[in-house]
């Protein structure tokens, strides 16, 4: 019996770990299990449940509007594509609620929580009793007991109400337009009862006192990369590159954050008021127990390694390169085989490269005037760094990476772009690279100088047969050691790569395009005005001839606006006569559409969920900078989706619609007296002013995952109601020209 009890026991290890995340291999979180009904139900059906089942001291009216505005922010929350279910981090969380909250198991059954992905470090809770738990907040967190404060607390905001109180309170101090904004903000009072509330339960739950001071400082210090270790200057170098230490700052950056702070304009009081409150109402507490841990311990250090790799992917998303190869550098240090922080490596360079040469760095990397703590540096480095070395180091590292991992599709994917870009870039020239390392031109340039005498003789009877121009390139040569110039490091980076016959053959190819294209651009500006416009307007027009038969249509969007806001009800039901023209539409053009979106849920489940996730970050990371072709964070999960649906088309859109009548009743009263016979002003002017008081805008993006880019775009305005009658006559034109071949 011992025997099997002891090879069960390696069994359920065994496959315990076969189901945790691989680091070293590591893919982005996703939802695992069933769908729960918060995704699957419109936002119209949970606000008739709601309604049905009166739950608050509002008016008939108030809960209306109370319910259809948090039901509305809370569906666009879960659709963001930031959110997960079921997976390793909402289930731990989930477990330390179900401990909490042991000994009132009614309160528990009203409560699920969920994972948001963002660096935002950050837990709230709604009145329908949904918890979301941000990965920026179990990045930062250093044991259970403080992520289990922070819950507590959510959940006595939950079980007070605060929501709504919070709701009532607005609703009688600011206008009508704002009743519903910003509802996850408490007054200072309500975060203070939260507080005393959370003290209760977590109490209750047999954790440390200690860590709740411990939160407030995770708090306090959020903003900050979640460690602080130095970065080592010679992080970058090796046999084939050196960077000179007078890129990193001379000094360090200090860290500014303090508890005592003005919070006059802040919802939440400051760190030192929390801190004071919560001080005297530990005191009232006799038995407190001494647990840091209920759980697992190393569960809760591999949960929290799951949100550090997910803070990397989203600094990637949101073009935050500088945090990004900081948290990488953190990371690589317990696991330094991870292809996924290599992949992200390799991203972040190619794209800082681009960013770079499109002058537009500065929105991916922090100004010196704002840095903070050890990862200054990074930040120090990458503003430093000019054109020419940004491209270098850029080359440097995706081609070691490359020749390192030779079969992994996505470095050659990179490697790929890297060479494409390479080739759009007029400075970077390899004739310009010396054939010497950085190391190797040093010492030849301190034996020239050691040996002045002999050097000039030697360059006197060299230039003796040498030309005027043979003398002019040697000064301007990198292999002469007289030239050397420590400024320019880049210069001998790529010592094996310039006799690479592989990266040439890719290369010149490319650049020789290039040329061929300034060629025919220099012949079209020496073509008449009329030749150049005929050859303009058919450029344009097949530049949204795809000649696609085949398309994924990723959540068909509509806004559709009244006096107050949104209006979460319309919208909704506009949605589905809209979804209903595309597809029709498609259609009659003999094209095939694959939907994804919430109504196809029910039946697509997780994996269409996941589908949904995957699609909506590529074009969240892709709407960072319009004018930047990034390469997708998730490309082998976008591979994956475009081998699935046989298509690498994706086509996202939104309408936005408006009404607002404009009658000018000055006019219609004066009308009337100049030309009293003319009754039928009334009759015409009116009708016309409230046909016209609709306002359409329909946008539309195509995607292609094969390219990573964007392959066209439509946005046109329309002064028509949103009948399904004119939102499929408009959407036929984009799907005619989309589905029609290049002229």
């Amino acid at each position: 019996m011992k025997l099997i009890a002891s090879l069960l026991s390696v069994l359920i290890l065994s496959f315990a770990g076969n189901t945790q995340k691989d680091f070293n291999h590591y893919k982005t979180l996703q939802s695992q299990g069933e769908i729960p009904k918060d995704f699957t139900m419109l936002t119209s059906e949970k606000l008739e449940n709601d309604l049905k089942n009166k739950k608050t001291e509002l008016s008939t009216a108030e809960e209306k509007i109370f319910f259809e505005g948090t039901n509305y922010a809370i569906d666009e929350m879960l659709h963001s594509g930031i959110v997960v279910y079921g997976d390793e981090i909402s289930k731990y969380a989930s477990d330390i609620v179900d401990h909490l909250l042991k000994d009132d198991p009614d309160l528990r059954n009203q409560l699920r929580v969920y994972t948001i992905k963002s660096n935002a470090t950050n837990a709230f809770s709604t009145d329908q009793g949904i918890i979301f738990v941000t990965t920026g907040l179990i990045a930062q967190v250093s044991n259970e007991a403080q992520l289990a404060f922070v819950l507590a607390h959510e959940i006595s905001h939950f079980k007070k109400k605060h929501v709504i109180e919070t709701f009532d309170w607005k609703k009688k101090n600011a206008r009508y337009s704002d009743r519903i904004n910003r509802l996850s903000q408490y007054s200072k009072e309500k975060e203070h009862d939260a507080d005393k509330g959370g003290i209760e339960i977590y109490n209750k739950a047999g954790y440390s006192k200690f860590s709740i001071f411990e939160t407030f400082d995770v708090l306090m210090y959020s903003y900050l990369p979640f460690d602080e270790i130095e970065f080592p200057i010679t992080y970058f170098n090796n046999d084939k590159i050196f960077v000179p230490t007078y890129l990193f700052p001379k000094k360090k950056y200090e860290i500014k954050a303090e508890e005592d702070y003005d919070d006059s304009k802040s919802s939440h009081p400051n760190i030192k008021k929390r801190k004071e409150v919560v001080e005297e109402v530990i005191g009232e507490y006799a038995n407190w127990g001494d647990a840091f841990f209920i759980l697992d311990e190393a569960r809760f250090k591999h949960v929290r390694n799951i949100a550090r790799f997910e803070n990397v992917r989203s600094d990637v998303i949101e073009a935050n390169y500088g945090d990004a190869l900081y948290s990488i550098f953190l990371l690589e240090r317990e696991f330094p085989e991870s292809t996924f922080l290599k992949h992200m490596k390799a991203q972040v360079w190619l794209n800082l490269m681009m960013y770079k040469e499109e002058n537009k760095s500065n929105r991916t990397i922090e100004n010196l005037s704002d840095l903070e703590g050890e990862s200054a540096a990074v930040h120090h480095l990458l503003k430093k760094l000019t054109k020419d070395g940004m491209t270098t180091m850029a080359l440097r590292i995706v081609y070691d990476l490359q020749k390192e991992y030779p079969e992994d599709e996505e470095f050659k994917a990179i490697y790929d772009k890297m060479i494409t870009e390479l080739s759009e870039i007029s400075s970077f020239k390899l004739e310009n690279y010396s054939k010497l390392t950085f190391n190797e031109a040093a010492e030849e340039f301190k034996k020239k100088a050691a040996d002045t005498t002999s050097a000039e003789s030697n360059q006197s009877n060299e230039d003796k047969g040498n030309s005027k121009y043979d003398r002019i390139k040697k000064q301007r040569s990198a292999d002469n050691a007289e030239n050397f110039d420590s400024t320019k490091f880049y210069l001998y980076a790529l010592t094996d790569l310039i006799n690479d016959q592989d990266f040439i053959d890719r290369f010149n190819p490319l650049k020789e395009k290039i040329k061929e294209k300034e060629e025919r651009e220099k012949e079209l500006y020496e073509m008449s005005m009329r030749e150049r416009d005929k050859i303009k307007k058919k450029e344009q027009e097949n530049a949204i001839r795809k000649g696609i038969e085949e398309v994924i249509v990723v959540e068909p969007k509509v806004i559709s606006y009244n006096r107050q806001g949104v209006d979460a009800v319309k919208s909704e039901a506009i949605e589905g006569i809209y979804t209903e023209a595309i597809n029709e539409t498609a259609k009659d053009l003999g094209m095939t559409t694959y939907g994804i979106d919430r109504r196809s849920l029910s039946s697509k489940g997780t994996a269409g969920f996941n589908e949904r996730n995957t699609l909506i970050s590529f074009l969240n990371q892709i709407a960072q900078d319009e004018d930047i072709n990034v390469f997708p964070v998730d490309y082998s999960d976008l591979k994956e989706i475009q081998n699935n649906y046989g298509t690498s088309k994706v086509m996202f859109t939104l309408v936005e619609h408006q009404r607002s009548v404009d009658i000018n009743w000055w006019t219609v009263g004066g009308s009337v007296i100049i030309y009293p016979t003319l009754p039928f002003v009334l009759a015409m002017y009116i009708p016309i002013k409230i046909f016209k008081a609709n306002h359409m805008e329909m946008n539309v993006i195509l995607l292609d995952l094969n390219k990573g880019s964007v392959e066209a775009g439509f946005s046109q305005y329309y002064d028509e109601p949103v009948h399904k009658h004119n939102l499929g006559a408009h959407i036929y034109n984009v799907l005619y020209h989309l589905n029609s071949k290049p002229l």
